[in-house]
């Protein structure tokens, strides 16, 4: 992949998607509100990033690659209605605030392997035809996975769930993981009992 030549931070992310092109937007400190709503987005890099007012993707289109990973967002994260059509990254992401991703739909592998969610968090309601990758993440706030469905297997090696954590109406199409998982003052199981699971399931 290669990244593409620096300017504001607008305009690069209006530019139209081009095959093998990513937009560098690494390691930025962005202190104004980004609001993406329908928009059309290319490949997009925004790992080490942090926001300090909310982005808000209600209904976003991440047409290429969506990297996210150890970006830090100190205000709300508004990915409700999102189309993400290949992978998206948000390993090592620090959300420190409200996160909703409810309705998303997403193509790839959506990965949030070792991030942190400190508030309330909506994972409700999402499509992903690929993994929903959960290793290690923490859970610090109440989650919902309400009415989700996961067709390339849910991923919870080691996750923390630390308060109320919905799972119920969620499918899992292919494995279900939850080895190593822990929840607050309730046994993981129970957790897991709520989950349509067609396939294996480990606890």
């Amino acid at each position: 992949m290669v990244l593409a030549p620096s300017g504001s931070l607008m305009e690069r992310l209006r530019q139209p998607f081009r095959m093998g092109v990513a937009e560098d937007l690494r390691g930025l400190t962005i202190n104004d509100a980004l609001d993406l709503s329908d928009q059309q987005l290319p490949n997009l890099d925004f790992t080490g990033t942090v926001f300090n007012k909310p982005i808000v993707a209600r209904g976003a289109t991440f047409q290429g690659l969506a990297w996210f990973n150890d970006a830090t967002f100190n205000a709300l994260a508004d990915f409700s209605g999102a189309k993400f059509q290949n992978d998206a990254n948000f390993k090592a992401a620090r959300f420190n605030s409200l996160a909703t991703f409810s309705t998303a739909e997403l193509s790839g592998v959506a990965c949030f392997d070792g991030a942190i969610f400190d508030d309330a968090t909506f994972l409700d309601r999402m499509l992903c035809w690929g993994s929903l990758s959960l290793d290690c993440t923490r859970f610090r706030g109440p989650v919902s996975f309400q009415d989700s469905e996961c067709f390339g297997g849910l991923w919870c090696n080691d996750t923390v769930f630390g308060a109320r954590t919905d799972m119920q109406g969620m499918e899992v199409h292919g494995r279900t993981w939850f080895v190593g998982s822990t929840m607050a003052n309730e046994r993981v199981g129970r957790l897991a009992s709520a989950v349509g699971s067609y396939g294996y399931r480990w606890l």
